[in-house]
């Protein structure tokens, strides 16, 4: 009897775990067209406000269906976009810190949804981790992880031990290139843009490079998703100090449509507020 009773109590247990995954799972399945939904908002104070209790809510549900890839990429998403939309910009000493440790945690749910060789060689040496990136075809968890990594590096320049992790940044996003130039909008592109124009020519720098990209990544979104315009102004403009194309490019930012992509509505409207903080500048840049 009581070996039954023992059974019974397992067959419970196992089967209370197994329907809260599947809860949990089918919940998942919806959070994609959620994430959607919630890039075509077109109130920043909202998507601001909105956008932390999404997050914790995703992370509730790994906790009910862990390892689970789609939500884990999902999760890195949203902190690299939480991060860079509401935190970074302020460039006080303070954000900056909290945008950091918010880029380390996309960063480190990116990792997850990766397989195992990348992983485990993802603090290795650089050789190791190439090879293993190069046996992925993971395209989304790659990209994100990358884009992760790459704006953790971007705002720890006086950290040492952080820049020396721009390798593994252009290793991953060297593989995108490889598997899908037109992932999120071409956004390998805007990497390289920025990796070959903010930088002098002495340490890598190469500004037809940078212009070559960056026009990639506008051609292949017919100019839509306007991050490479606003890229371009930064990267490449301000470079070779041609102030033409400075304010030319910003100004088409700055003037298209709300929705001239509808899709990337709250991406497009924050980097428009950007390209008009960036075309403020302009005296001191010029």
């Amino acid at each position: 009897m009581k070996s039954i009773l023992f059974l019974l109590a397992v067959l419970s247990f196992v089967s209370g775990c197994s329907v809260k995954r599947f809860a949990a799972e089918t919940t998942v399945g919806v959070m994609g067209p959620a994430a959607q939904a919630f890039n075509e908002e077109g109130d920043l104070e909202f998507a601001r406000a909105a956008m932390p209790a999404n997050l914790k809510m995703m992370e509730g549900l790994l906790k009910s269906a862990p390892g689970d890839r789609d939500l884990l990429t999902l999760l890195a998403r949203g902190y690299c976009s939480y991060a860079f939309a509401f935190i970074e910009e302020s460039g006080k000493v303070p954000d900056l810190a909290r945008a950091k440790r918010m880029y380390q945690r996309g960063y480190r749910y990116g990792l997850e949804a990766l397989p195992e060789g990348v992983r485990a060689n993802a603090s290795g040496d650089l050789e190791s981790f190439s090879r293993a990136v190069e046996n992925t075809d993971d395209v989304a968890p790659l990209f994100w992880s990358a884009y992760c990594l790459g704006s953790f590096v971007n705002i720890s320049k006086d950290d040492v031990a952080a820049v020396a992790e721009l390798s593994r940044v252009e290793v991953m996003m060297k593989r995108i290139l490889a598997l899908d130039e037109t992932f999120y909008h071409g956004s390998a592109h805007l990497f390289y843009g920025a990796y070959y124009g903010g930088r002098p020519k002495m340490l890598g720098g190469n500004q037809d490079k940078a212009r070559e990209h960056l026009e990639r990544a506008i051609k292949l979104t017919e100019g839509k998703f306007l991050m490479a315009k606003l890229y371009l102004a930064q990267f490449v403009a301000v470079s070779s100090q041609d102030e033409v194309l400075f304010e030319r490019t910003l100004k088409e930012v700055i003037d298209a449509p709300e929705d001239v992509m509808p899709d990337e509505r709250l991406a497009n409207l924050i980097v428009k507020q950007r390209a008009q903080a960036l075309l403020n500048k302009k005296k001191d840049l010029f």
